[in-house]
């Protein structure tokens, strides 16, 4: 048994980064706005390497994934969709064919039990679900502010 991540693809990103300007100006301790859109692209960069790094969704998102189950048939495949927290699952389609795709019914071919897909066949599915945190927990917030301060002091070394 096995599910292979073949594809994801960002349909919809946050529009607000999780950190305010004034807040990462605050925290550099930084009384000028010369350097403003630096910092506005740093915080933004910092939270995507983050999230790459974690799997952790920092602003809600919109996500198409692409994957496959296969190995002998188990009953069911939990799948831990790639980004989390998991907000909703919005479709589940399976590929039937050359280019051609059915969508699944939740909760009679596919359910979303404790923040994982199950699904109860192999194939190829398309997967659209949202993720993210509204607020983010101030720990993960720190780590935008740190890792966008050391961005910051050691940009053109």
């Amino acid at each position: 048994m096995a599910i292979y991540i073949n594809g994801i693809t960002v349909l919809a990103d946050g529009v607000v980064e999780p950190v305010s300007l004034p807040d990462a100006k605050d925290w550099m301790k930084i009384d000028y706005n010369d350097e403003d859109g630096l910092i506005k692209d740093l915080i933004s960069a910092s939270r995507v390497h983050l999230e790459k790094i974690s799997g952790v969704a920092l602003v809600n998102k919109l996500l198409k994934v692409n994957l496959q189950t296969t190995g002998i048939a188990p009953g069911v495949w939990m799948v831990d969709l790639p980004y989390s927290p998991l907000i909703c699952v919005d479709t589940v389609t399976i590929k039937t064919g050359i280019n051609t795709y059915t969508t699944l019914v939740k909760n009679e071919d596919y359910e979303v039990i404790g923040g994982k897909l199950w699904l109860y066949s192999q194939g190829i599915y398309n997967v659209q679900y949202q993720c993210g945190y509204s607020i983010i927990p101030e720990d993960l917030a720190s780590d935008i502010l740190a890792l966008t301060s050391w961005q910051f002091e050691n940009r053109g070394k």
